[in-house]
């Protein structure tokens, strides 16, 4: 693996930040039950992630974000069962969200350069992430083919120009820590794609007046 696994004395102040982060706008006494258990399975499995696995290294926080995000994909899947509705989820920006996912993981699965230096980059990075891919295109399912959403005319925003502004940017910025240009462009493009994956539900919002449900 490339880099070096050096520990940093400020990464435990870190991740107790982020953990406090994740737990500070929830009151666990009016959450629902399976929302509390979606926020103590990522604080617990994100200690044992970063104190047994990374060994309390500061390349951790990669594996933690990706763990972060999804957490966010679980609690809207979770959301989407509860109610038994999509509306207000905008499917492109998920769709985006699983594109920019299957990019970065065209690298991370099979070649370093982008991974952690700690050992969580040997396995829990890709794992996480292939967990976000299936969550995410769970969600898509209910809001594509099981209909459970009617926000299909105002979940407008055109991701095709995104996308393709995002690959030829990667094309032109990416990196060179995998020496394969083609995952690196890939690499540089689903992060591009990540950056742009809110706009259309920011779209989705203003076109129904900016509620959030």
């Amino acid at each position: 693996r490339k880099g070096s696994r050096t520990p940093c004395s400020n990464s435990g102040l870190i991740f107790s930040t982020m953990l406090a982060s994740a737990a500070a706008p929830a009151n666990l006494k009016s959450m629902p039950a399976g929302t509390t258990a979606a926020y103590a399975l990522f604080l617990g499995s994100g200690w044992a992630v970063y104190h047994f696995v990374a060994n309390q290294e500061f390349s951790a926080i990669l594996t933690l974000a990706v763990m972060l995000q999804c957490l966010g994909f679980a609690l809207l899947g979770l959301q989407v069962l509860m109610s038994r509705s999509s509306r207000g989820i905008s499917g492109r920006a998920l769709a985006l969200d699983a594109l920019a996912l299957c990019f970065r993981l065209s690298s991370t699965l099979w070649l370093n350069g982008y991974l952690p230096v700690d050992a969580s980059g040997d396995f829990v990075f890709q794992a996480v992430d292939i967990l976000s891919v299936v969550l995410v295109s769970m969600l898509l399912r209910k809001i594509f083919v099981d209909c459970q959403g009617d926000d299909s005319d105002a979940d407008s925003f055109p991701i095709f120009p995104a996308i393709v502004a995002s690959i030829l940017l990667g094309g032109l910025l990416h990196a060179d820590m995998n020496n394969r240009p083609i995952f690196d462009t890939l690499w540089m493009s689903g992060l591009f794609i990540s950056v742009v994956a809110v706009m259309p539900q920011l779209w989705l919002i203003s076109k129904t007046g900016g509620k959030v449900e």
